[in-house]
């Protein structure tokens, strides 16, 4: 049996290319680059694009941060997110951390 291997830079590019292509994402030139990454899925707004995904805006500091660490660790599992935290560095987490705490929680 032959096992794919996921590439956390290949997961990046994807997530960046979807970013690319929302308008509503590609309208936050205000925002870290990093950020558009975690829109992809999460929204600009941080409400999340589906059932699916957590609504973050808002969250606290504290807790987003801990959380992006549980996925880096595999304390908490999900394979996507697993696969997007564990080549971030520590800037970026601080600035996906800094731009969803600081939205309006919705």
């Amino acid at each position: 049996m032959t096992r794919i291997r996921h590439s956390p830079f290949a997961s990046l590019a994807a997530a960046m290319l979807v970013a690319a292509a929302d308008p509503a994402i590609a309208q936050m030139a205000d925002v870290p680059a990093i950020v558009h990454y975690c829109a992809a899925c999460h929204g600009p707004d941080g409400t999340g694009r589906d059932a699916e995904t957590p609504n973050i805006a808002g969250q606290s500091g504290i807790y987003l941060r801990r959380q992006l660490d549980a996925f880096r660790s595999g304390r908490r599992r999900h394979p996507q997110m697993q696969r997007n935290v564990e080549s971030l560095t520590g800037r970026e987490i601080d600035q996906i951390v800094t731009h969803y705490s600081l939205l309006p929680a919705r």
